[in-house]
């Protein structure tokens, strides 16, 4: 008799793999048919037998089994007319896949790494990959992603694997569990900001998410002289709202966003830069007011503090108030100590009871 049989099958463990004896050139039905085990156990569980072919002189016998490990099963047949009894082994090869991470919260233009990885009594093994369902590039056991914007990248991703062994391949695999990629960005406004002494400034911190479930959290820091950013305390808002007293709140900020969801967090990523820059009348220095008769001329100095000259394109001064044309524009000031001071002179006075106002 004539034995149609594959000498070796391969499955993913954990799935259902139905191995196939075909007996054929049989002139009646089976007398019996039995499957046994590694152990000669027999089998009865997921066996199956078909009704015999007549017209094919054929009958065929299944196994329907989900193993977890590699395994050898025999099927023994006995014939009808003359007793005689056949056997014939099939190697069932089976192999695990895993990818990881289940989830990746990434910013934008970080890179996320996933892995499939396949272990077991494998050979060749060949990698596919897709993003909802769709295919994409990607041949390799790892994938890289790199988002270029919030809307770039994010989904569930899931490798798939074929493994051959000898001139046997696998139908293709995938793991139960893909893996997720959610994608943030983080941005600071603006990115200039004056700051006028005495009066509350802010900066914005805008964090951009893919996902509109996930939590955010985050952080702001100040450069110092060392080019590195200090952690500023007690700010964990979106906005950071300060009250310059003087100018030693100048300098470079940067706020940092981290992206939490199922129990996942990004790391902190940092926005771009903000410069504050920050100016105010010092009082003490400045000429307040001053009395003086028809005919006399007056210099006005109006000192001002800055973190440096390159602040201040100019100073104008204006009379009575700032809603008319400036009557004078001081472009030569001087600047020294954070302080840049500007003088308006006038050689002769006709007036009485003028206010002049500088105005940056």
């Amino acid at each position: 008799k004539q034995w149609y049989q594959r000498r070796v099958a391969i499955t993913a463990g954990g799935t259902e793999a139905i191995i196939t004896c075909e007996v054929s050139k049989l002139n009646a039905k089976l007398s019996s048919f039995t499957w046994k085990d590694n152990s000669d156990t027999i089998v009865t569980e997921g066996a199956n037998l078909a009704e015999y072919d007549a017209d094919n002189k054929k009958q065929v016998v299944t196994l329907t089994k989900t193993p977890t490990a590699d395994s050898i099963f025999k099927c023994q047949a006995k014939f009808a007319n003359n007793e005689m009894t056949s056997e014939s082994s099939v190697t069932l090869n089976v192999f695990t896949i895993a990818q990881t991470p289940a989830k990746n919260i990434i910013a934008v233009g970080e890179t996320a790494t996933l892995t499939c990885t396949v272990s077991g009594n494998t050979g060749t093994v060949a990698f596919s990959w897709s993003k909802d369902g769709s295919s994409i590039d990607g041949t390799e056991s790892q994938l890289e992603v790199k988002p270029s914007d919030v809307n770039d990248k994010a989904g569930q991703y899931t490798c798939s694997v074929t493994v051959t062994n000898g001139e046997v391949t696998s139908k293709s695999f995938s793991p139960d569990t893909g893996s997720a990629i959610d994608v943030f960005d983080v941005a600071i406004t603006p990115e200039t900001l004056g700051a006028e002494i005495g009066k509350e400034s802010t900066l914005t911190c805008t964090i951009t998410k893919s996902s509109d479930s996930a939590t955010v959290k985050y952080k702001w820091s100040k450069k110092n002289a060392e080019n590195t950013f200090d952690d500023i305390s007690g700010q964990t808002q979106s906005e950071y709202k300060f009250t310059p007293t003087d100018i030693s709140l100048a300098g470079t900020y940067i706020c940092e966003g981290e992206v939490s969801e199922g129990g996942v967090s990004s790391t902190y990523h940092s926005s771009g830069e903000s410069t504050v820059q920050v100016f105010g009348i010092d009082k003490a220095t400045s000429t307040a007011s001053d009395i003086i008769k028809t005919g006399d001329g007056i210099t006005l100095s109006c000192v001002l503090n800055v973190g440096s000259k390159s602040q201040v394109a100019e100073v104008k001064w204006f009379k009575g108030n700032t809603d008319g044309a400036a009557i004078f524009t001081d472009e030569a000031t001087v600047f020294a100590d954070d302080k840049l001071t500007t003088t308006y002179k006038k050689e002769k006075s006709t007036d009485c009871d003028s206010a002049l106002i500088p105005l940056l």
